[in-house]
């Protein structure tokens, strides 16, 4: 059984939350602010948290922070009547799964957390090694940090999770589409290209020289991939792709 943690100083909302998850079969545990909610996360970490914004003795904002400063876990669902694209950017960037804006549908939101609760357990249950490693990059999954040539690497969640699909499978071509639905969901719509300018921030901070990639290298066409830089595609190959590479149907 999936479980979540809901965490709200609005008593009437947060007995509501829980038992439309309860009902939907997840385990549920509350909080009325965000110091409990964030100890209980990282005492105790559930599936998914759905967390508040706005609480009396530590926000929101804070109660991400501390939760992650633990780690990946659990996965984080925001609720907010912030519906400023500047707040959504900003929860996204602590290191939340998704955002919510109140008021919103029941199915909507139960979609939204059985898709993060996935995630979560896709990750507890080992999806990936402790760490990973390619070419200097180091990836610590538990700490969630990653250095290179021995360096701290300073990046957003998006930039995080990027980095870590491409190291876990490298040689693997992604598409967009496939990188967008790893990072947001498979129920994210908009401009799949928008991927671009993430790998294009990854790369500045990897110090990779999109002409003569070290590590990320595009697949014209298709999208991208995590290669040796002795590897890099020639002009005569088309698309980059060459037998023996992994790629999924887009």
């Amino acid at each position: 059984m999936r479980s979540a943690l809901v965490v709200d100083d609005d008593d009437e909302l947060r007995g509501m939350l829980a038992k439309l998850l309860a009902d939907a079969g997840y385990e549920v545990h509350t909080a009325s602010g965000g110091r409990a909610g964030a100890a209980s996360a990282i005492a105790t970490p559930p599936d998914v948290v759905l967390l508040d914004l706005s609480m009396p003795d530590i926000d929101g904002w804070r109660a991400l922070e501390m939760i992650r400063e633990h780690g990946p876990l659990p996965a984080v669902v925001v609720l907010s009547s912030y519906s400023r694209e500047s707040d959504k950017v900003r929860a996204l960037h602590l290191g939340a799964d998704d955002y919510v804006t109140k008021p919103f549908s029941s199915p909507e939101l139960l979609a939204r957390v059985g898709s993060a609760a996935r995630r979560s357990s896709a990750l507890r249950g080992g999806i990936y090694p402790a760490t990973l490693s390619f070419d200097g990059i180091e990836i610590d999954l538990d700490r969630r940090d990653a250095t290179l040539d021995g360096q701290a690497l300073s990046l957003t969640k998006s930039e995080y999770d990027l980095l870590v699909m491409l190291v876990a499978e490298p040689n693997r071509v992604f598409s967009r589409r496939q990188l967008v639905e790893r990072l947001w969901g498979p129920d994210w719509f908009g401009d799949e290209h928008t991927i671009d300018m993430h790998v294009s921030r990854l790369r500045g901070k990897l110090r990779d020289d999109v002409r003569a990639p070290r590590f990320i290298q595009t697949v014209r066409g298709v999208g991208f991939r995590m290669a040796p830089a002795a590897d890099v595609p020639t002009p005569g190959r088309k698309g980059g792709i060459r037998p023996g590479d992994r790629t999924e149907p887009t």
